[in-house]
C-alpha cells in the first residue's frame, strides 16, 4: 500500500511532532514524511508510529486513526521521559494533534513555525535545548 506522504510538509511528523524544531532537521534528516533514502538519519525507517500511520493505516496523522491515542504513541512520546525537561515537546503531542486537526495542515505548519521562532532574532528554537540556534536566547 502506498502512503499519501508526498502531500505532507516534511516538517510535520505523523505523531504531531514538528520536525522543523529538531536539531537534525535539514542536516542529517529531511523530516519524517520524506522518503529520501539518501539522508543520513535512518532511525525513522523503523519508527513504529510512522510505519503504522503511513503504511498500515494509510493515514497522514495519528489523530485520523480510530485508535487515537494508542499505546504506542503514549509509550514512545507523551508518557516517556516525564522528568526530563529536554523532552517537553513529547508531552504536548495530544494537544498538538488536536490543534492540527482543528487548524488543518497549512495553518498548523504556520502555527508551529511561529511557536519555534526566536522572538529576538527570528532564528530557529530547537527542542532538547529550548534556545535559539543563532542568538542562544532561551525559549520562554
Amino acid at each position: 500500500m502506498k502512503a499519501r506522504i508526498n502531500k505532507i510538509p516534511v516538517e510535520l511528523a505523523p505523531c504531531g511532532v514538528f520536525c522543523g524544531a529538531c536539531p537534525s532537521f535539514g542536516k542529517s534528516c529531511i523530516g519524517c514524511p520524506s522518503e529520501d533514502t539518501k539522508q543520513k538519519r535512518k532511525s525513522k525507517w523503523s519508527c513504529k508510529i510512522r510505519n503504522c500511520c503511513y503504511f498500515t493505516q494509510d493515514i497522514n496523522f495519528c489523530f485520523e486513526c480510530s485508535e487515537f491515542p494508542c499505546k504506542e504513541l503514549g509509550r514512545k512520546l507523551f508518557n516517556s521521559h516525564s522528568e526530563d525537561p529536554r523532552f517537553q515537546y513529547r508531552h504536548e503531542i495530544i494537544k498538538n494533534l488536536e490543534t492540527l486537526s482543528e487548524l488543518g495542515v497549512k495553518d498548523y505548519l504556520k502555527y508551529q513555525e511561529k511557536k519555534w521562532e526566536c522572538p529576538a532574532c527570528k532564528g530557529r528554537v530547537y527542542w532538547y535545548h529550548y534556545r535559539c540556534s543563532q542568538c542562544y536566547q532561551e525559549k520562554s
